[in-house]
């Protein structure tokens, strides 16, 4: 067996565990310490940045990654998310639509300040399109960006006729129904027994809290969409928003 790892990490080739129904059985039960030195090896350049790209690297491996890189001085980056962490959500036959390596994802945005507007939106119009809302609020909570590709993730929730997730898209105070405890920050004064409780996001002024901004601006493709699925409260809620009227609209709303 260890031979076999061995020629692996020797040879590098990514044809061996699929030679045979017996090397996917060897390689499928290899450590996460294996994969991550033969990743390393592969790519010596950009190591995590291509490394997360394969279906073998999970956070287990991208944890021995980062031991390996740090006996060797190097500084582990990755810019991007992989599409692949999100491409199969909702989509693949017989795989439950909300089964994402979140855990994952959020390291790689915590950790490494991966960017959650990769390939244009990709990570978050995916997420939309299976009403995964864990994984939409993880990503807006990150600055995802909603009016990437005039509003791809915002025109998909509007194509499925979701009032409530076009909102929580749009307005950074709307994800918040049911305000939990864990929200609150206690502040105690300093020489005083007594503590007092306010929002994280409030400045710990009195009075009403500070509007935010939207996190993108309603458009007229956002409209002709809305008009189109013949979405009529989510027609009048981006009319409110300022959403120009685009003579496309007329039409469809004359048909």
């Amino acid at each position: 067996m260890q031979l076999l790892y061995d020629i692996h990490l020797t040879s590098l080739s990514s044809a061996l565990p699929v030679l045979s129904r017996y090397l996917r059985q060897v390689f499928t039960a290899t450590s996460p310490y294996h994969r991550a030195r033969y990743l390393y090896l592969r790519h010596d350049r950009k190591t995590l940045a291509h490394a997360v790209k394969y279906g073998i690297c999970n956070l287990d491996v991208v944890h021995a990654l980062e031991k390996q890189a740090s006996a060797r001085g190097k500084k582990l980056k990755c810019p991007q998310l992989p599409r692949r962490l999100v491409k199969g959500v909702g989509r693949i036959a017989g795989k439950d639509p909300t089964e994402v390596d979140m855990p994952f994802i959020a390291y790689l945005l915590d950790r490494y300040s991966a960017s959650p507007n990769s390939h244009d939106g990709y990570p978050l119009a995916r997420a939309v399109f299976a009403r995964h809302l864990p994984l939409i609020r993880l990503l807006l909570a990150h600055g995802a960006d909603p009016g990437l590709k005039d509003g791809w993730a915002v025109t998909t929730a509007i194509s499925h006729g979701d009032f409530d997730l076009v909102k929580l898209l749009m307005e950074p105070g709307s994800e918040r129904t049911d305000e939990p405890l864990s929200d609150d920050v206690v502040l105690v004064a300093k020489g005083s027994r007594t503590a007092q409780k306010r929002r994280r996001d409030s400045d710990g002024g009195g009075g009403k809290r500070r509007k935010m901004e939207d996190r993108c601006a309603a458009t007229s493709i956002m409209l002709e969409t809305a008009v189109k699925s013949k979405q009529w409260a989510i027609v009048d809620y981006l009319t409110a928003k300022g959403a120009p009227f685009a003579p496309q609209c007329s039409m469809a709303c004359s048909r």
